[in-house]
């Protein structure tokens, strides 16, 4: 038995030292069977699509299915969907499975600006600008803003790195805070900045405009409005005013129509 014992455990010892051999050899001639692409929140946003992504890793002209797991140039696949600036995420990996898989996650968009010279853009949630490239347009906040905006050089780019998106920086902060008041969200959804950085807030409620100013001191400028909206409104009727206009410290002068 100790002899049987004493084979039994070489032959073990033998087909453990052999096994990552054989995996590595296995793996080196292990081909691609296919392309799994999954995007985050696809359901809730449609910048890119699963056919976009398909489509960029064949304009790169790399084969991927039928081909040698270990040929395939996964950073340069990587760096082509990486190449979308709709996406904050992007993941290209294989799989125990023998698949390409491709992991993309959207960014989230938080206002659409309308620029006076050039363009139609989104900022999304962390300042960076995204170029509407498709008919998608979500349901956001609208900015129309007074600037140039220069597609090539500004796609991708953080609001926040450049002096020339100052005046974006402060209607981006303005939209942050009417996104999570629960009043003036469902108030308001349109804006205009002019080049000195003047807004005007466009209500759903009346007929009017709101001249709201520079963006200082907004939060008390919009309470005033709010106590305005309360006690004046509904005595003197929402239709009243052409023009309510709040940029005065502590005060609310209306123009009548």
């Amino acid at each position: 038995m100790s002899l049987l014992v004493k084979i039994l455990t070489l032959l073990m010892g033998v087909a453990l030292f052999l096994a990552p051999l054989f995996i590595s050899n296995t793996g080196s001639e292990a081909v691609c069977e296919g392309v799994v692409i999954t995007i985050a929140d696809s359901s809730k946003h449609r910048f890119v699509t699963e056919d976009d992504i398909m489509n960029a890793l064949r304009a790169t002209g790399i084969r991927v299915t039928g081909t040698r797991v270990s040929e395939i140039p996964l950073s340069e696949l990587e760096s082509r969907v990486r190449s979308f600036k709709e996406l904050k995420v992007a993941e290209v990996y294989m799989s125990e499975d023998r698949k390409l898989h491709v992991y993309a996650d959207q960014r989230e968009p938080v206002m659409r600006v309308v620029a006076s010279y050039g363009g139609d853009f989104f900022i999304d949630r962390e300042g960076v600008i995204m170029r509407r490239h498709n008919l998608y347009t979500p349901n956001l906040h609208i900015l129309e803003i007074d600037m140039v905006f220069n597609a090539d050089q500004m796609t991708g780019m953080n609001i926040h790195d450049s002096e020339k998106t100052e005046n974006l920086v402060r209607a981006f902060e303005l939209v942050n805070y009417i996104r999570g008041h629960s009043i003036w969200n469902e108030m308001i959804d349109q804006l205009s900045m002019s080049r000195d950085g003047r807004v005007t807030l466009v209500p759903h409620v009346g007929n009017h405009t709101v001249r709201l100013g520079r963006t200082d001191d907004y939060e008390e400028k919009l309470d005033n409005l709010l106590v305005f909206y309360r006690e004046a409104m509904p005595v003197a009727g929402w239709d009243r005013y052409r023009v309510v206009n709040i940029e005065y410290k502590g005060q609310v002068v209306c123009q009548r129509r």
